[in-house]
């Protein structure tokens, strides 16, 4: 889990079309409706923990171990875990070809949402007085685990440019520093094609959300954490100090 959680199972899956296991690949086959074992069943080509690879797939996978600890389907789950205990409003669950519910991304949800679970991430698992999740997994499932780099990636660095914006992968968040002038606060992130961003700043108590569709433009929405949360937010907030 801690393999598929930060994209270096080793299967033959990566966001790069060419990959059998990308998500467009899998999407677009039609003799595997199970998508758990689409991607369980893919060849592998490096030993778990050895290289890096952004994969859909993987983070998808996880809701095989979710649904059988839990006895029920991902998005019964997340309604029962975290939707209702934070007063989502309406939301739609993407859903794999079988009716299970889909993990690598798709889900519509109120920004006003989206920043709850941020927020609740920033109090340490609790909402409104009540711990939705355990403070020690907040801090274990935000703390680095595996550099996004070249060398991790087996890309030359021209590659690794046009396809990667570095940092660090924890579990399933994607942690980095934002810069705002001169100094250089830590950050994690859920960050989704297109722009969709959940970034959050513990220092600063700071949580803030992105909506976009600048899908396959990651030059663009990948600039928004300094641009935008550092150039603006953090530097009005720091400069009303």
């Amino acid at each position: 889990l801690g393999h598929l959680m930060t994209f270096t199972s080793g299967l033959d899956c990566d966001a790069n079309s060419d990959s059998i296991g990308s998500e467009s690949r899998m999407w677009e086959q039609q003799d595997e409706t199970d998508y758990w074992l689409y991607t369980a069943r893919l060849p592998m080509l490096h030993d778990p923990g050895n290289r890096y690879a952004y994969c859909s797939g993987s983070a998808n996978l996880v809701g095989a171990s979710l649904a059988a600890a839990g006895g029920t389907t991902v998005y019964d789950l997340f309604d029962r875990l975290i939707a209702k205990p934070l007063k989502f409003g309406p939301y739609h669950w993407a859903l794999a070809p079988n009716g299970e519910g889909y993990l690598g991304g798709g889900a519509y949800m109120r920004p006003r949402d989206i920043l709850k679970i941020g927020a609740m991430f920033a109090a340490n698992g609790a909402w409104n007085g009540n711990q939705v999740i355990d403070e020690a997994w907040v801090k274990e499932s935000t703390a680095p685990k595996v550099a996004i780099s070249a060398q991790t990636t087996g890309m030359s660095p021209e590659q690794f440019g046009n396809n990667y914006f570095g940092g660090s992968q924890a579990y399933i968040w994607r942690t980095d520093v934002v810069k705002s002038g001169e100094t250089s606060y830590r950050s994690y992130e859920a960050s989704g094609n297109g722009g969709q961003l959940l970034i959050i700043v513990p220092e600063l108590d700071l949580v803030v959300g992105f909506t976009g569709g600048n899908y396959r433009m990651g030059g663009i929405w990948g600039r928004w954490r300094d641009q935008i949360v550092g150039g603006h937010i953090i530097a009005a907030m720091t400069d009303a100090r």
